[in-house]
């Protein structure tokens, strides 16, 4: 007999979460014991057929000392997926997995150029690498280290935002440059937020309509496109944006080849005013991935994939998630949207992400693919592993995942998705 293939199939990818648990002397790698066993989760991911996956490259961790690479560890891995076929997405900067020494991280003066030397040196000992993400996440990974100051160097103004976003994008700028030229072979997936504001009143609408500007802000600058008719020019200007540094990233535009959009059951927001914006805590209307990506795709008439999703919760919720996202992005396919891949992010559970990577507690996160036991030495499949294996390779669509139903917790703060879920039982 032979297997039935869908048409409408698209990559699906592995990965794991790495974030460095700043000033814990560990990361996401660590804790979850990918560190340990990494060649045993790639063996995983070879067995459920995916060979697609973005992979960290943990700068902290290879240049623990000023321009002294150690590749020991990273050797192993990327043997690994070499000798196997598997092609990653490296990923060389995910949120604050910068260096110790890297004093205030993006605010240090040589930044870009400290972090273009690293990644230069991770390409040419891995040449059969082709495809990087150079800067994860940059507008919400800015946003936490320099406006809302959670996360390190802890800055928290519209100044320090505007900062850190001309410094992200110099980087990314001048690292795409620089990869192009040594192989003009390497592609470039750029994965940011795939972001929706909704105003809930009046006297919010003015912030609204700035957030909906600023979700396209790191795109802009990246490649080239915040002139002076740029809606934000004023914003980054009265915020101390050299407009010399405006004009070089013009003259001097990123590399995207692919848009990465990572959605998530945050990534619609609706915003009420009482002294200042503020969150409404469930939605009231969504519009949906399909609908929220199209905006992007709109705007910059790339080829887009999705770059992460997941939800923090029971496997029955992980599926019933997967379901609406895996029809989701299906939709974007038959419109014929050219669409490069899912990836659930992470691929076994994480850990920490409840405080936001603040602090190290090894508490899991329950939103992987492959569930981790307490210990973190064993991963274990589940109903959702084998679904994800089946989609990984081809063999069922969105309409053949079970309809599952929300555990409370997240039925109820999910009602505004309900119309557009494919229809499912409901949990008692």
């Amino acid at each position: 007999m032979t297997t039935m293939r869908f048409s409408r199939t698209f990559p699906h990818f592995g990965a794991f979460e790495s974030t460095k648990l700043h000033g814990s002397g560990t990361d996401i790698l660590g804790t979850t014991r990918h560190i340990d066993f990494c060649e045993r989760d790639l063996g995983m991911l070879l067995e459920a057929g995916l060979k697609d996956l973005r992979y960290s490259i943990p700068w902290h961790r290879i240049e623990r000392q000023p321009g002294a690479f150690d590749f020991r560890w990273m050797d192993v891995p990327m043997r690994f997926m070499e000798r196997n076929g598997m092609r990653p997405v490296a990923d060389p900067l995910h949120h604050v997995s910068f260096p110790d020494w890297l004093e205030d991280g993006f605010f240090h003066p040589l930044f870009p150029k400290l972090y273009e030397r690293f990644v230069l040196e991770f390409a040419r000992r891995y040449p059969w690498v082709r495809r990087f993400t150079v800067f994860n996440e940059p507008l919400p990974t800015t946003i936490l280290c320099s406006l809302n100051g959670t996360w390190y160097p802890h800055r928290s103004s519209e100044e320090d935002f505007v900062t850190g976003a001309l410094a992200a994008a110099r980087a990314i700028a001048i690292t795409t440059a620089a990869l192009k030229r040594l192989d003009p072979a390497n592609e470039f997936v750029h994965i940011d937020t795939c972001e929706s504001h909704r105003s809930l009143e009046k006297k919010a609408d003015t912030w609204t309509a700035f957030a909906m500007d600023r979700r396209f802000l790191m795109h802009d600058l990246v490649l080239g496109r915040v002139s002076s008719g740029h809606v934000l020019y004023e914003f980054l200007i009265e915020n101390g944006a050299p407009a010399a540094e405006l004009a070089w990233l013009q003259d001097n535009p990123g590399l995207i080849d692919v848009i990465g959009l990572d959605y998530y059951p945050h990534s619609e927001m609706e915003w009420r005013w009482r002294r200042g914006e503020r969150m409404a805590r469930k939605l009231k209307e969504a519009r949906g991935f399909a609908a929220v990506a199209r905006d992007y795709i709109e705007r910059y008439q790339l080829p887009v994939m999705l770059g992460e999703t997941n939800i923090r919760g029971s496997v029955a919720d992980r599926i019933a998630w997967l379901k609406f996202m895996q029809q989701q992005c299906e939709e974007l396919v038959l419109e014929g949207v050219d669409f490069r891949g899912f990836c659930w992010y992470p691929s076994i559970d994480s850990t920490d992400w409840q405080y936001l990577c603040t602090k190290m507690t090894g508490a899991i996160d329950p939103q992987g693919i492959w569930s981790l036991c307490p210990k973190r030495t064993e991963r274990r499949a589940t109903e959702l592993s084998e679904f994800y294996r089946q989609l990984a390779q081809g063999l069922i669509t969105w309409r053949d995942l079970p309809s599952h139903g929300f555990d409370p917790f997240w039925a109820e703060r999910l009602t505004a998705f309900e119309p557009l879920m494919p229809s499912r039982r409901k949990v008692a």
